[in-house]
């Protein structure tokens, strides 16, 4: 047998300044949704029709990480594969140390806001909530059957919960497939998937809602980035599968008004984001496109470094500074140095050795799935 054809790579710095390019739509999101009138008295119809179409592409943007996550996780599982006890441990650890600290940082953020505003005593900040956040239950305040939402007004906590859980299942869902599905084909294994998510969607509508059935949603759109990930690598072509995948996503989103499902929806957004993901990834491969990316990286790419805490700690600044009625103006001369800070503060928590989240997870999973 021949030797399997692997493309060598380093960081894609493009990866990171394509986050950057994500946070900055949601931190502008969240800036026009909360200065909605002083957008429309300033600006001409038009101008306003633009600003407001530029702000609804959040969910997408919020797609976008997702898909960077899966892609991201599939290059460091190529890079360091999980074979045994230490490497999944590994992966736990810096998965964990990736996630908690800013994580933890955005929580006391919100609550310091919450005393300065007076305002603890909304539900967003019981004790419940909060450790129904620490355990990444909460999902967003928009769903009706939502019993946890993100703590102190931080809407954006919603979808690190889903973040959590992918890093939680891949392990199992890799082992699962490296173990019984390795000659069941990518097809078999979608559809699979795909029942799991309307199973899921089902149970929750109908019978009781529980947030991690709405996390495989999520999962779904993570995976593609993951499989697009082994494309990139390993030179392996799935241009059927992501074309069917565009035209599905492409369908739903025209045909989103008369789907009652937002999640069937947020699904069709995915499918579609993805597909333009790989075909991008597909096209410019072999193509000089060097100077576009370091262009772009010069722009985007620190930014994509801070894009997490950017992501995480800007809305509970946006609700003190809506409450305190701060122009924006003010607001927007604040951005650079809230930007600034977003990723010397990152930088600084990846470094971070954090030992007591070093751990025998597999040890402690197996303690309490006895128990």
């Amino acid at each position: 047998m021949g030797e399997l054809k692997k493309r060598e790579f380093g960081r894609l710095k493009i990866l990171d300044s394509i986050r950057g390019i994500a946070s900055l739509i949601v931190l502008y999101h969240h800036i026009f949704k909360l200065n909605k009138a002083v957008f429309k008295s300033y600006f001409s119809d038009i101008s306003f029709t633009i600003f407001d179409f530029i702000s609804e592409l959040n969910d997408e943007a919020v797609l976008l990480f997702f898909i960077i996550s899966g892609f991201s996780i599939g290059l460091s599982t190529l890079k360091r594969p999980l074979k045994d006890k230490n490497s999944v441990n590994g992966y736990f650890y810096r998965r964990f140390k990736r996630i908690l600290p800013i994580y933890w940082i955005a929580i006391l953020l919100s609550f310091l806001v919450g005393i300065s505003l007076n305002i603890l005593n909304l539900e967003d900040f019981s004790i419940r909530n909060l450790l129904g956040n620490l355990l990444f239950l909460q999902t967003s305040k928009v769903i009706p059957e939502s019993s946890i939402i993100p703590y102190g007004l931080n809407g954006p906590l919603w979808s690190l919960s889903y973040e959590m859980f992918f890093y939680l299942l891949f392990p199992l869902v890799y082992f699962i497939n490296k173990k019984y599905l390795k000659k069941v084909g990518l097809y078999a294994k979608y559809v699979l998937l795909i029942a799991a998510i309307m199973i899921g969607i089902v149970i929750n509508k109908k019978i009781i809602f529980i947030p991690y059935f709405l996390f495989l949603v999520g999962f779904m759109t993570w995976i593609q980035g993951y499989i697009s990930s082994y494309c990139f690598v390993l030179l392996k072509k799935k241009n059927t599968f992501f074309m069917i995948n565009f035209l599905l996503g492409l369908l739903i989103t025209i045909a989103s008004t008369k789907i009652p499902s937002d999640s069937i929806k947020i699904i069709g957004k995915g499918m579609l984001l993805n597909g333009i993901f790989y075909f991008t990834m597909i096209l410019t491969d072999g193509l000089n496109t060097q100077k576009l990316q370091k262009f772009i990286d010069v722009i985007f790419y620190k930014l994509g470094e801070g894009s997490y805490a950017i992501y995480a700690l800007h809305y509970p600044l946006l609700i003190f500074f809506q409450e305190k009625g701060v122009s924006l103006i003010y607001q927007l001369l604040f951005l650079p140095v809230f930007i600034v800070c977003c990723y010397h503060l990152e930088k600084h928590s990846i470094r971070w050795k954090m030992t007591f989240l070093d751990r025998n997870y597999l040890k402690l999973i197996q303690f309490t799935a006895k128990n």
